[in-house]
């Protein structure tokens, strides 16, 4: 089970990396809201937070058939943010066994 912890610790490492891109003349965005649920790590965990700038992640995490040989990482999360346009879009993703699958979605 290293695998999946592994891959599970790589994706809670990029959780807590900055995601939001910003021009150099611009202040950074701030978290205004965050939650994390831990409880039932490692087998699973998700979380969501909303930023000042309009942006906002959610995602939810769980190793399907944990201690078997076909342990697994499952995720499914959605980012939200705008372009310099004020155009707000989506992008939804899972990742697991068959891969990593994205859709972006402009909302307005």
């Amino acid at each position: 089970m290293t695998l999946p912890r592994s891959i599970f610790g790589i994706c809670l490492l990029l959780v807590l990396a900055e995601c939001t891109a910003y021009i150099a003349n611009e202040s950074r965005p701030q978290v205004l809201q965050y939650e994390m649920e831990t409880a039932n790590m490692p087998n699973s965990y998700n979380f969501h937070y909303d930023a000042s700038d309009g942006s906002s992640r959610t995602e939810k995490g769980a190793i399907l058939n944990p201690g078997t040989k076909d342990s697994a990482l499952d995720v499914a999360g959605a980012v939200r943010w705008y372009d310099d346009k004020g155009h707000l879009y989506e992008m939804t993703y899972k990742a697991g066994k068959r891969g990593y699958r994205t859709i972006i979605k402009k909302l307005s």
